[in-house]
């Protein structure tokens, strides 16, 4: 009797370090690339992110230039997302600009209409949405552009008020620069995606798990 006591202790812990690996591998973070060579710059070209199935926690991309070394044109990259958690929605920015990083980020909802803006963000030249922005705006949870580029460079449509996308964008970057950035975002939902292949590390401790629920069976058997 005591040898089946143990072996169902065993079998229930082995099994719990399975569960553990396969939550763990399950609940990494779902971070999204941008298209090469570049995410559009108008509605119609705009890299689509969207979906409902999981969080959308990162956007990675680069501003590149759009010209010629003698005459550069900066970069404006515009992603669509869903917003699930109006509430919960920011965006906080990681770069690496050439020359100060000093960009913008715009929001617009999915008529293209400019719904957030920010330039500096907390202090800094880096911009950033805080939590609770977009519902003191009237926003809700749906569709939105979201946009990062350099300051300064506006949707030309600056005679509306609020500005629109409907005729691209107004450039006069201060000053012109190029680099990698992420965009760190919560409240915002993409497709589902295909999980990620297991680590070395998870696919060891899964065969140990499972051997060892292998042996206890049959330890309880005899």
């Amino acid at each position: 009797m005591k040898s089946y006591r143990n072996n169902k202790k065993l079998t229930a812990l082995l099994a719990g370090i399975v569960c553990y690996g396969l939550s763990a591998t399950a609940a990494q973070a779902v971070m999204i690339d941008e298209d090469s060579p570049d995410a559009g710059e108008l509605v119609s070209t705009a890299q689509d992110t969207t979906g409902v199935g999981a969080s959308l926690d990162s956007i990675s991309g680069s501003l590149i230039n759009l010209g010629t070394t003698a005459d550069p044109v900066d970069d404006v990259d515009l992603f669509k997302i869903m917003i699930t958690d109006p509430a919960a929605f920011s965006v906080t920015v990681t770069a690496s600009l050439s020359v100060n990083n000093d960009a913008m980020l715009y929001l617009f909802n999915s008529a293209g209409v400019q719904t957030l803006v920010d330039d500096d963000g907390s202090g800094g030249l880096l911009p950033q949405f805080d939590a609770g922005e977009l519902t003191a705006a009237g926003g809700g949870a749906g569709d939105y552009f979201l946009a990062f580029t350099l300051f300064i460079t506006n949707p030309d449509d600056v005679v509306s008020n609020p500005p629109t996308l409907a005729s691209g964008w107004f450039r006069d970057p201060i000053p012109y620069q190029e680099g990698p950035y992420t965009l760190n975002l919560t409240g915002v939902s993409t497709a589902a995606v295909t999980p990620p292949v297991p680590e070395p590390e998870m696919l060891a401790l899964f065969g140990l798990g499972l051997a060892g629920l292998g042996l206890a069976r049959r330890r309880v058997q005899v």
